[in-house]
């Protein structure tokens, strides 16, 4: 499954795009690296390493790890930031525990803020970035009606305000947000789902817009293998 939501992320990125990466986000980097040098699109990798446009990297458990690029040139995150508020970072990538329908995410917490059933990680520069960049992406490998919400139980950053593009990627499919009709709209699925089962695990309205359907061959497959020799993207999966 993970190699399906990488290869959709990849597949999300667009020639002249600077691609920001932050902590954690083991299926971004792979998607990003696998945009560039699988299928050849010229995109800048950017990332909370510092690293500018890495020629080459070793997957460790954390991509905020400053050993996991080697002879790259170095861009401090504070310059990535002033791109972003400057309109020239084009992708940022998010991997929240709650997106809604009114594209909020939630890193924060699982219910009440003051008494959490789960205190999660943080949203670190979230509410800074998430309505400047030019495109949000948004991943999460547990679809369900818990994760994709009518509302997010904590807004730690939202897009709602902003005219961007904002596109999730789960397990189950790719869906992305319409500006005109403020709509969610299923653009691709994967062989072991469908437009119904999108809907049954979504907790808000969703419609039909489907493209395609993205496997994965043997030689995607063993190139994400390369770049992550000890699989730790499997530890991922749920």
């Amino acid at each position: 499954m993970i190699d399906h939501v990488i290869k959709a992320i990849a597949l999300s990125l667009n020639d002249e795009e600077k691609v920001y990466v932050g902590l954690n986000s083991i299926p971004a980097i792979l998607g990003a690296f696998m945009a560039r040098d699988f299928y050849g699109k010229k995109i800048r990798i950017l990332g909370v390493a510092e690293a500018d446009n890495p020629s080459e990297i070793k997957i460790t458990p954390s991509t905020g790890n400053p050993f996991y690029v080697n002879e790259t040139p170095i861009l401090p995150t504070v310059e990535s930031f002033d791109l972003a508020q400057k309109g020239k970072l084009d992708v940022m990538f998010l991997g929240p525990a709650q997106i809604d329908e009114e594209t909020n995410v939630n890193l924060s917490v699982i219910g009440g803020y003051s008494k959490p059933k789960v205190r999660l990680p943080g949203g670190a520069a979230t509410a800074y970035i998430l309505p400047l960049v030019k495109k949000a992406i948004l991943w999460n490998l547990k679809h369900s009606k818990s994760t994709l919400v009518k509302r997010v139980d904590f807004v730690t950053g939202s897009a709602k305000f902003s005219m961007n593009k904002v596109i999730v990627v789960t397990n189950l499919g790719v869906l992305e947000y319409s500006r005109e009709d403020k709509k969610w709209y299923v653009k691709y699925i994967y062989p072991w789902s469908n437009f119904a089962k999108i809907v049954e695990n979504t907790a808000f309205q969703v419609y039909n817009a489907i493209q395609g359907v993205i496997d994965v061959n043997e030689e995607e497959k063993n190139f994400i293998t390369k770049l992550d020799p000890d699989d730790l993207r499997s530890s991922l999966e749920y």
